[in-house]
């Protein structure tokens, strides 16, 4: 097996874990409402698939699929996808929390929350960075993959105008920078284009670490 397969394998066990445990189904026997929802469980159930799929694939690598998942376009694309996962987790949703008054232990201090937000994401991009091809990136690479963002934000807009709260938590939208009854137009597209911003800065962020590794 080559090291990149390994390395899907590997993933693809300790996402799995971590999902069944963050999602409840482990310690609870089912899932909790709404949880797919949130970026975070997309991104970790999108990542969980895709590196199922390199694994498998990765006995047949001059096929098609192996072609196509190990394409630079999707492999990096996999691999920013989940670290917005974590930065907006660690930067944005852990200082939130904590403004409540919550220590992380309460609320993030369990492996599946840590396998998702943290030991995947970077597992992930050192995937990427020490595995998979790199050639043919380039800035407009960057651009596309603003569809990912755009995409959310679009699902969590749509869903919330049936006004049904996501599970138990009582939102009607995932996240508080995307409330739009709280903040109004104005402000929730203030702060859909920072995230577009960054997420293209961390896309540029990805091409060039490939130039230099690749």
């Amino acid at each position: 097996m080559s090291g990149l397969q390994l390395s899907a394998l590997f993933l693809f066990l300790l996402n799995t874990l971590g999902l069944l445990l963050h999602s409840q189904l482990i310690p609870r026997g089912r899932i909790r409402a709404g949880m797919f929802c949130f970026y975070t469980n997309q991104s970790n159930l999108l990542l969980t698939v895709y590196e199922l799929l390199l694994f498998c694939a990765g006995f047949y690598p001059g096929g098609g699929l192996w072609e196509a998942l190990t394409d630079v376009r999707v492999s990096c694309a996999m691999a920013l996808c989940i670290w917005v996962t974590h930065l907006i987790y660690q930067f944005v949703l852990v200082p939130y929390e904590k403004r409540k008054g919550l220590k992380f232990a309460d609320f993030g201090g369990n492996f599946g929350n840590l396998c998702i937000h943290y030991f995947t994401p970077l597992l992930a991009v050192m995937q990427w960075l020490l595995f998979a091809p790199k050639e043919n990136l380039s800035i407009l690479c960057a651009v596309w993959w603003l569809i990912l963002p755009l995409s959310y934000t679009v699902f969590a807009l749509l869903r919330a105008i049936g006004g049904k709260p996501i599970g138990h938590t009582g939102l009607l939208y995932p996240y508080p920078f995307m409330d739009l009854q709280h903040l109004g137009w104005g402000k929730l597209l203030r702060n859909a284009a920072v995230l577009l911003i960054l997420f293209f800065l961390l896309g540029c962020m990805l091409v060039g670490l490939g130039f230099l590794v690749g």
